[in-house]
């Protein structure tokens, strides 16, 4: 198992510094880059001083009015990606986001490690790499929850316009032509993190786990993807591709993201077409995408 589990790293690493290459080799992919870096928002976490200057701020004042008469809601096992790509090629008109499952602590999580979670899948995948790592989303969004040392982490997010998908979204990803290309937003926010052991490498502090009752973690991720919506509507966006929030890498337990989800999401009926939630499982662990599904199918039928 554990040789399968360094097999699975490597191969991963390849992936990532194969795209990194690319980007660096083509030019197209050098403009897109700095393109998305020059229009990337940061909005700041809300209740806190500002974790740095935020160009997401005066936007974030204007609420985005309702623009459908109704807003479609679906669960289904695709990857992020997969799933955004098969929503942006069936509505090539309409702005597409994806929500990034981010570290708080660090640009793409563990990608460089050749870590599997969802973050850094998008990360091997996409331009969103070079676009995270910047100077100024250090100082603003990394290096100010690393310095908070509290493993709940904040509703800051971070606003990625245009990124490219380059690769497929599959178990063997391999870059596509040009033509195949697929350019989607994304919003970059982190979940609390629930781990026995929240401290790493990768993300410092005191290694005690979060002690929170089941009560207050739900307000938690209400309060938090209430701020995840917010910004895709302040963005006007149309389709957004999310998921099992933080049930991952994370251990938040999937009933209660599913339930702030679906508490949360009748106030943005009508704000965007879609709403499609990405709940990708191994197969011998589906539970994440039960969870879901079961949950926002009792949702739909009540409205």
């Amino acid at each position: 198992m554990e040789h399968m589990r360094e097999n699975r790293k490597e191969r991963n690493i390849a992936v990532f510094e194969d795209t990194m290459a690319w980007i660096r080799q083509d030019g197209t992919l050098q403009d897109a880059v700095e393109e998305t870096k020059k229009r990337t928002l940061f909005y700041p976490a809300s209740g806190l001083p500002d974790g740095g200057a935020s160009r997401g701020e005066e936007a974030e004042r204007a609420v985005s009015p309702k623009r459908y008469e109704r807003t479609q809601v679906e669960v289904t096992a695709f990857r992020s990606f997969e799933a955004a790509m098969r929503e942006k090629r069936r509505n090539p008109e309409k702005r597409v986001a994806v929500l990034n499952f981010a570290s708080a602590t660090n640009p793409g999580g563990g990608v460089t490690k050749g870590s599997s979670a969802q973050e850094e899948s998008l990360c091997r995948l996409s331009t969103l790499y070079p676009c995270l790592n910047t100077p100024e989303l250090k100082k603003s969004y990394y290096d100010f929850h690393r310095q908070r040392h509290d493993a709940l982490y904040t509703d800051a997010c971070i606003y990625t316009p245009d990124i490219l998908v380059i690769k497929t979204d599959d178990d063997a990803p391999e870059r596509m032509e040009e033509k195949c290309w697929c350019r989607l937003d994304v919003i970059s926010c982190a979940a609390p993190n629930l781990r026995e052991r929240p401290s790493n490498a990768m993300n410092p502090g005191p290694s005690r786990p979060v002690r929170i009752t089941p009560e207050a973690l739900l307000k938690l991720l209400k309060q938090r993807v209430r701020r995840i919506l917010s910004v895709s509507a302040q963005n006007r966006e149309d389709i957004l591709i999310l998921g099992a929030f933080g049930c991952g890498a994370f251990r938040n337990p999937p009933e209660t993201a599913a339930r702030a989800w679906a508490e949360v999401l009748p106030e943005f009926y009508g704000v965007f077409a879609k709403v499609h939630f990405a709940v990708y499982c191994r197969p011998d662990d589906m539970r994440n995408y039960l969870v879901f599904d079961e949950v926002m199918n009792a949702l739909i039928s009540d409205r």
